[in-house]
């Protein structure tokens, strides 16, 4: 574990500066822990027409895609710890508007070919300094355009609890507030 460098909950940091954060990740199939440090570096919230976005969308979901803009943001993830982080899945990110608000829509999942959304680490993220690169996107209108980029994983946000389990008793301890860049 890093000591002494994690950055403070609640933090506002421009694009592309390094949030040092703790991480652990729950497999709710396994039971088992994945723990660590990562670094996470959003880069600028780029856009581009949403009916751009790769996916698995039906028909329904295509319509309301119309109109709406996409944006999204390349998002650099380190290991800092040094340890095998390859259990993880990618940490929770929220893109909202400047003003603190949700986008328009709720995307759930999405992919364009330069900025695929990365959901799992690469096998070799097991080593200090691996990198990981993984996408954000979110879906607004233009008039309502997405800002900020929000890391919400523990102790920054709240553990999700999963159906059929008691709430996580340290959930006391966590949703100390996010950290936004912009």
């Amino acid at each position: 574990m890093i000591k002494g460098r994690q950055t403070t909950p609640g933090a506002r940091l421009p694009f592309g500066r390094k949030a040092i954060v703790p991480i652990r990740y729950r497999n709710s199939f396994t039971k088992t822990f994945t723990e660590g440090v990562i670094g996470v570096a959003p880069g600028p919230i780029q856009r581009i027409p949403a009916t751009r976005l790769e996916g698995n969308y039906d028909a329904q979901s295509r319509a309301r895609l119309k109109g709406k803009t996409a944006y999204y943001s390349r998002i650099v993830i380190t290991n800092e710890s040094g340890n095998d982080l390859t259990g993880l899945i990618s940490p929770r990110f929220s893109g909202l508007r400047r003003n603190g608000q949700n986008p328009d829509l709720l995307l759930l999942g999405g992919d364009l070919s330069s900025c695929p959304e990365g959901v799992s680490p690469p096998d070799s993220f097991d080593r200090k300094g691996a990198t990981w690169i993984v996408c954000h996107f979110e879906a607004s209108a233009a008039s309502r355009p997405v800002r900020v980029i929000a890391y919400r994983e523990p102790p920054y946000g709240e553990e999700i609890q999963t159906s059929g389990e008691p709430a996580p008793a340290f959930n006391q301890y966590y949703n100390l507030g996010p950290i936004t860049w912009r």
